[in-house]
């Protein structure tokens, strides 16, 4: 009887420790995703999701971001306090927030990450770190630096809140869409009014045995607008440098031009 009602007993210890045990951890496991619950509250996310119209567009198109497939969110570009659920604290200017930036600011704000080597080594360390400062040696750089803010920026090309990888067959600077991109601006007369230069490159690149191959072959190694003027830092090939640029791609007819008298 003895050895009964000591195995019993320990078969009951046992059962108690257990069921202690599961409580620990149930009180332990729910305090931590409480804890992690509360470390990743986004109340920007939460109130413009329940908006309609522009103010919730953000909040879809940010479903696609490539940053926030890295964890980033509205408060690292924008500021401001997403742990709190009063707008009044959210987005205190106290806090950083800035609700829609300056296109004069928009360079340098990409730039805080995008040109830290360091800081981009930790998310894709084959990313290049002098867009920035190729940017400024662009026209659109150089006059958004002497003040027209009619320029292209950095969101102008690769959008703000749906930003996807140059390689994704959807982002606006993938092979298929740079032209069209491009066009937004370019090929937009009363737009382009002022700068005195044609604003039908579109029309006639669609005509150029390029576009052929890129749209209707599918080739993506076709040049189109920036394999010839450039990305971050486009210029217009002039004169001396037109031959080199053919160059990248027609090798032989460089090479025989080269060679010419």
């Amino acid at each position: 009887m003895g050895v009964s009602h000591l195995k019993g007993g320990g078969a009951m210890t046992h059962k108690r420790w257990a069921i202690l045990t599961l409580a620990i951890a149930t009180l332990v496991g729910s305090g931590t995703a409480r804890t992690r619950a509360e470390q990743k509250k986004d109340s920007c996310v939460e109130c413009h999701a329940a908006l309609e119209g522009p103010l919730a567009a953000p909040v879809e198109a940010m479903r696609e971001d490539i940053h926030r497939a890295r964890g980033f969110s509205c408060a690292d570009c924008h500021g401001g306090d997403p742990s709190r659920d009063d707008p009044l604290e959210s987005m205190d200017p106290k806090k950083g927030f800035l609700a829609r930036p300056s296109p004069r600011a928009i360079p340098a704000l990409c730039g805080r990450c995008h040109s830290d080597a360091e800081f981009m080594k930790r998310y894709n360390p084959a990313l290049r770190v002098d867009q920035e400062r190729e940017y400024f040696t662009s026209v659109h750089g150089k006059r958004l630096r002497a003040g027209d803010t009619r320029v292209a920026t950095c969101t102008s090309c690769h959008g703000a809140h749906g930003i996807r990888p140059a390689n994704h067959p959807l982002s606006p600077v993938y092979p298929l869409h740079v032209a069209e991109t491009c066009a937004r601006c370019h090929a937009d007369a009363a737009y382009m009014k002022g700068y005195r230069i044609p604003s039908d490159q579109y029309d006639r690149y669609k005509r150029s045995v390029h576009a052929r191959a890129l749209y209707e072959r599918q080739d993506l190694s076709a040049p189109t607008c920036n394999d010839c003027h450039g990305n971050h830092g486009a210029v217009p090939p002039g004169v001396a440098s037109v031959a080199h640029v053919c160059g990248q791609c027609h090798v032989r007819q460089s090479t025989l031009f080269q060679a010419s008298p």
